[in-house]
């Protein structure tokens, strides 16, 4: 497993989840079972927008070489996905939250990101 493959599969599921939420918070909302309303929207948006930073940020830094700021990088993204993983078992376990499809692909990710770091 390289760096390389770990941050493009992350950059595409951020992508793709990014633009959902971005442009269809009502719709994931619903999947994951929260209450629809204007706030939905508008943190569903703001997340879609802050998922889409990320995905550009990893396919950006993917081909970059070895440096400081690309270890920094990786470094940020594992402590989001952990923290992020941590709050998808949360919201599955604690507020039944449709979260267990979302905790297994953050999982892996973290993961991923560990066996980079760490490894």
């Amino acid at each position: 497993m390289n760096s390389e493959l770990v941050l493009t599969v992350t950059a595409v599921l951020f992508f793709i989840f990014g633009l959902g939420w971005l442009i269809m918070p009502n719709a994931f909302g619903k999947y994951w079972r929260i209450a629809p309303g204007d706030n939905l929207n508008y943190m569903g948006r703001r997340y879609g927008a802050f998922l889409l930073m990320l995905a550009v940020a990893g396919l950006l830094a993917r081909n970059a070489p070895n440096s400081e700021a690309r270890h920094a990088l990786l470094i940020s993204a594992f402590i989001s996905l952990a923290l992020t993983t941590a709050l998808s078992l949360y919201g599955a376990l604690r507020l039944r939250l449709n979260a267990w499809p979302a905790f297994a692909v953050e999982f892996v990710l973290t993961l991923g990101f560990a066996w980079l770091l760490f490894i």
